[in-house]
């Protein structure tokens, strides 16, 4: 199978990325979207262009309600646009309405990661992400295992998974999510 494949099955449907923060989706997402000829779309990103402020101000003056409400609508207007590979935010999967739209118009490849990986980029990365912000270390690595632990039954409905590590570079993790859609098309 050539590398930039369209995986005939799933030309036509969306290839939804889901996750945990920091489990690599803005990375192996835009990579993905390259060696399948798609464009890449991050939800994150439209919520921001939405909503007309970042995340971290939607969570701090709307609250986490308003903030999901604005990703239900951001995740239907990805999946009505061309073949595409959507990064979806870590909690995006725990509405139903999410997985309704997901599940009309696509596949979903979930990346999974330690909580220690998570923790490590999460160390790595600039800006405080809304649900983890004030936290110590100790209360931060809690944090993740318990939001884990909570959505792992969501992230379980996925159609076929990728564990992210880090002594793999996104290019390996996208190999590896190929030939998990490769898996998928087979189905």
């Amino acid at each position: 199978m050539s590398q930039t494949a369209h995986f005939s099955p799933l030309r036509g449907r969306q290839v939804f990325l889901a996750g945990f923060m920091a489990t690599g989706k803005s990375k192996v997402g835009p990579i993905l979207a390259r060696r399948l000829d798609r464009i890449f779309v991050d939800t994150d990103e439209l919520i921001v262009e939405s909503a007309g402020k970042s995340i971290p101000r939607i969570f701090a003056d709307d609250g986490e309600a308003a903030f999901r409400r604005i990703e239900r609508g951001c995740v239907a207007r990805a999946a009505g646009m061309p073949d595409a590979v959507i990064a979806l935010g870590g909690g995006a999967v725990t509405q139903e309405d999410n997985w309704d739209t997901i599940r009309a118009s696509g596949v979903c490849l979930c990346l999974r990661a330690s909580a220690e990986t998570i923790f490590a980029r999460m160390c790595r990365t600039e800006g405080e992400r809304p649900l983890m912000a004030g936290l110590n270390d100790e209360e931060r690595m809690e944090k993740i295992r318990s939001m884990l632990d909570a959505r792992a039954p969501y992230y379980d409905r996925a159609d076929a998974f990728v564990e992210s590590t880090e002594d793999r570079t996104p290019e390996e993790t996208v190999q590896l999510a190929l030939t998990a859609l490769e898996g998928i098309e087979l189905q």
